[in-house]
């Protein structure tokens, strides 16, 4: 299968195709096209003369592979696939699924003989916990969903006609999101199905279980609130106690990954006694700090759970 190939991905990271000595991890939102990527470096891998025998492509989410969960199956199933001589390509996605995979593929890395590219859920790769665990032995590429410029090359690469009128493109553009997928479809009624879909699997799989939402009313009523006012000033008068508590959390979360007090502008015309800091994980730091929330909801009291 050929894929629309995104130049400004491939452009940056060109140059480490060869690097057995860093792990290159693509993380992206959802559906934005990071296994394209990878499919695509494969290809181009191939037109550099490398035979298939030297590029190995896991995807974990698929049959034959899907029942590989464990580190030990993944290293077994790798050393299967690496040739005796060479290097090797190896291109994992959907790591996510083996728990613990840290240690086998930062095991290969250190043998040299294969150069690897992983992808996985946006929600595990950037929350952390890769960085703790493969502390500078990769480079990260951030994908994005297609710019405007994009949009129109996916469109003429698929063969779909252009608008003589650029207005009504940007338009259709701005519409879809910009997600790759939707461009195929010819129906606006299937692209927004198709969208729908995409932000909803986004908000359950890589947002609600991840951070483990509890009180999921709050979240979903402040949701669909920011969702259809992202471009207005938002007052939370209209919100509630659990809602004014929720969103202090989730500026939190969004703009800092590490457990650190910020105070946010949105916050100053809250009107009520809740504080402009929010406490939201249980932080010696914090603790030191002597900041009290016995103002905050239940829910939000153990400093873990929304």
């Amino acid at each position: 299968m050929k894929y629309y190939r995104r130049e400004n991905y491939l452009r940056k990271i060109r140059g480490f195709y060869e690097d057995t000595g860093l792990i290159k991890v693509i993380t992206g939102v959802r559906r934005c096209g990071k296994s394209c990527l990878m499919e695509t470096i494969a290809d181009e891998m191939r037109e550099r003369g490398i035979d298939d025998a030297h590029i190995v492509y896991l995807d974990l989410d698929r049959r034959p592979y899907k029942n590989i969960k464990t580190p030990d199956r993944l290293e077994s199933l790798i050393d299967e696939k690496t040739p005796s001589s060479g290097t090797t390509y190896l291109f994992i996605d959907e790591i996510q699924n083996v728990k613990g995979f840290e240690e086998v593929v930062n095991a290969f890395r250190i043998e040299g003989r294969h150069s690897i590219f992983i992808t996985g859920s946006n929600s595990y790769l950037l929350s952390g916990e890769l960085v703790t665990k493969l502390t500078g032995r990769y480079l990260e590429l951030e994908m994005f969903p297609l710019t405007f410029d994009e949009f129109l090359g996916m469109k003429e690469f698929l063969g779909k006609s252009i608008a003589a009128n650029i207005v009504d493109e940007f338009d259709e553009y701005l519409r879809g999101g910009g997600f790759p997928k939707a461009v195929q479809y010819d129906s606006a009624d299937d692209r927004r199905t198709y969208i729908e879909g995409v932000v909803a699997e986004i908000f359950k799989k890589d947002i609600r279980r991840r951070i483990k939402i509890r009180n999921f009313s709050a979240f979903q009523k402040v949701q669909t609130y920011l969702i259809n006012n992202f471009g207005a000033t938002t007052s939370l008068d209209n919100k509630g106690d659990a809602g004014y508590a929720y969103v202090q959390a989730c500026m939190t979360m969004m703009n800092d990954r590490k457990t650190e007090d910020r105070e946010y502008a949105p916050l100053e015309k809250i009107r009520d006694n809740y504080p402009k800091y929010v406490l939201t994980r249980n932080d010696p730091i914090q603790q030191r700090n002597g900041i009290i929330h016995a103002n905050l909801p239940e829910f939000m009291r153990d400093g873990t759970a929304f």
